[in-house]
């Protein structure tokens, strides 16, 4: 009786237990080869596909683009399931303890968030893959941000006051 009622509070506690550790090690985004990048030629939804829709877009008026990508480094599949696996175990065997370490721990694992700039041709070929540090992202966003103030034809609204008088 007593061995039955140890298995039914484990079954118990894996049953309502979160097991985050468990799904954020097995969901984490797979590893990202940023050197298959470097030999260029591949096409832009091949590179979107793979890092995700950019954070920002500039095409040129030559017909190339310009893109900033960010993504996370993630892990090898191996690595994935063998922590997964792991972290069931230790679940089983702490009786679910263990997610007050693992969970935290996971989601620190992830890898860290990379930024990248990609220049593509005006056939939207991957000509230039350069990944960034924060300094050289800052710059390249202020280019853009620049090249999109000076492309940007807005009109020009002159504001007067009640007593103001135009050019004569």
């Amino acid at each position: 009786m007593r061995r039955q009622a140890i298995w039914l509070q484990i079954l118990l506690t894996m049953l309502f237990s979160q097991g985050c550790s468990l799904y954020l090690a097995a969901s984490q985004p797979p590893k990202v080869d940023v050197g298959a990048f470097s030999a260029g030629g591949m096409p832009r939804d091949a590179v979107v596909a793979k890092l995700g829709a950019p954070t920002s877009s500039v095409k040129h008026e030559d017909g190339t683009r310009t893109e900033l990508y960010e993504f996370y480094e993630g892990s090898a599949t191996g690595w994935k399931v063998g922590r997964a696996t792991f972290n069931l175990i230790a679940d089983i065997f702490t009786l679910g303890l263990w997610e007050l370490i693992a969970s935290p721990a996971e989601l620190m694992i992830k890898g860290d968030k990379v930024s990248a700039r990609a220049e593509f041709d005006d056939r939207d070929r991957l000509t230039e893959f350069v990944p960034l540090g924060d300094a050289d992202r800052g710059r390249m966003e202020s280019k853009e941000k620049t090249h999109a103030e000076m492309t940007e034809q807005s009109p020009t609204v002159e504001v007067r006051g009640p007593g103001d008088q135009g050019p004569n």
